[in-house]
């Protein structure tokens, strides 16, 4: 019997952590190293920014015991080589690390809020980088 309701209680979390890439810690949450946090690109425009998708964040530490984790500040850099005529998407480190701590934010569903450990000012409105599909390889022309 303990056997069976181990194997069903592992069965139901395993999903759920599998997926997950952040868990409640009180009023808090601690987010997975390496998660990429990206603004809401509707709603940064609505508060009138301009191109909201330029920049992102990325958590590069575990939470600490004062439940501040640090993160890292990058901004995509559009770049076009001259020979080639090719134009890509280049990140560049923004600035140095620095503590935040994570909350929900009340008022958006699925956004996390970065808030200030000096004085509680919140810095962003987050949320999980959605994982874009890769391109298709396309076979050479030929023939």
């Amino acid at each position: 019997m303990f056997l069976y309701l181990l194997v069903v209680l592992i069965a139901a979390e395993v999903p759920a952590a599998a997926f997950a890439q952040f868990a409640e810690r009180g009023e808090y949450v601690e987010l997975a190293k390496g998660t990429k946090l990206c603004s809401n690109v509707i709603l940064e425009q609505s508060k009138g920014v301009l191109d909201p998708g330029k920049v992102f964040w990325r958590v590069t530490s575990k939470a600490r015991a004062n439940g501040t984790q640090s993160v890292a500040t990058f901004v995509l850099e559009t770049t076009y080589d001259r020979k080639s005529g090719e134009t890509s998407l280049k990140e560049s480190r923004y600035d140095e690390d620095y503590a935040m701590l994570f909350k929900r934010d009340p008022e958006h569903k699925g956004m996390l809020l970065m808030v200030s450990p000096q004085d509680g000012r919140v810095e962003a409105i987050v949320e999980v980088c959605e994982k874009k599909p890769r391109k298709p390889v396309r076979a050479p022309k030929g023939g």
